[in-house]
């Protein structure tokens, strides 16, 4: 258990807090965050809770809780966290991230939270879910950090609170996505950035169409199994898509096979298996999973009078955007 009495919430992030439950500001204490009206909400294991604030049923009350067990059950932090942030990173001048506030929406088990952390002046690791257990553990030692335990779409913070703004891997899981990104762009300042990283599909029928297809079918059994079961399954399920995908890539792109070199799951190719173990458990856990074409998207971005600096496909949109 962490000693949340000795970790305060940072002036930056206190001045953007606002009750969930009337909108009042709020101040820091030493086991609580109270708001002017005087609604108080606990610091507990190093997180400050509002998740009691609104009820989530249905299908996103099972998301929370497959993404609550994912990243307390894969909870380490790993050397090749580094190399999925530079994939994810590319387009984003961190440097230029010094001395801002920022937001991870969806932070997960914090993986990659601590490294914008040292870049940013103040940051809020958000989860919705038991992550935030995690992300608490392997935050201790950023105490420009502060971890909350919220729904993304009801953020208890101020509008236009960010000049930074990540949600990497969140928003397509969302019963409505785009009501999920309205919301954090509401949170985004005045010339603030926003990086997102959503599933995309491919426009045309191909290998990679084939195999998401193939998924989807096999999710249509996963996402009702016990997560204990699931955990244990995506070992061996991983090794299949390693035989099928990754291994012959790897040799055909070593020795200039088209065939065999263009074949999905490149991204393995290079990272351990574990990798490969993790993002089986996560694509067959969760429960709602969205994938996206450029021309599907492009309009959330105009529509909200956000700019676009970056979009790249990698079986994946890494998108990099600005409020003018």
């Amino acid at each position: 258990m962490l000693d949340n009495d000795k970790q305060a919430v940072p002036d930056l992030i206190v001045d953007r807090l606002r009750c969930p439950r009337c909108g009042a500001p709020m101040s820091d204490g030493a086991a609580e965050v109270v708001c002017d009206g005087g609604h108080r909400f606990a610091k507990r294991d190093g997180f400050v809770d509002f998740s009691a604030v609104v009820e989530r049923v249905g299908s996103t009350e099972r998301t929370l809780a497959s993404f609550g067990f994912e990243w307390n059950a894969f909870d380490e932090v790993r050397d090749e966290d580094q190399n999925f942030a530079e994939i994810y990173f590319r387009d984003l001048d961190l440097d230029g991230l010094a001395d801002k506030v920022g937001l991870d929406a969806g932070c997960g088990k914090g993986r990659f939270t601590r490294i914008l952390a040292d870049h940013l002046a103040a940051e809020v690791a958000l989860d919705g879910s038991a992550a935030v257990q995690a992300a608490a553990r392997n935050l201790r030692d950023h105490t420009n950090v502060t971890v909350v335990q919220a729904d993304l779409r009801d953020a208890p913070f101020a509008p236009e609170s960010f000049d930074f703004i990540s949600s990497l891997g969140v928003l397509h899981h969302l019963d409505d996505p785009l009501e999920g990104f309205t919301r954090l762009v509401r949170l985004l300042a005045p010339k603030g950035q926003m990086l997102l990283y959503l599933y995309s599909r491919p426009p045309q029928a191909g290998v990679r169409s084939a195999a998401l297809a193939a998924a989807t079918a096999v999710r249509k059994v996963t996402v009702r199994l016990p997560h204990r079961t699931l955990k244990t399954l995506s070992t061996p399920i991983a090794a299949v898509l390693s035989a099928a995908f990754v291994l012959p890539g790897r040799w055909g792109q070593r020795r200039g096979i088209p065939a065999l070199a263009d074949l999905p799951m490149d991204t393995y190719r290079d990272k351990p298996f574990r990798s490969l173990v993790l993002d089986t458990f996560d694509r067959l856990s969760a429960p709602v999973e969205y994938r996206y074409v450029w021309k599907e998207l492009a309009p959330w971005f105009a529509d909200a009078g956000l700019e676009v600096d970056a979009a790249r496909d990698e079986t994946g949109w890494f998108i990099l955007a600005h409020r003018p």
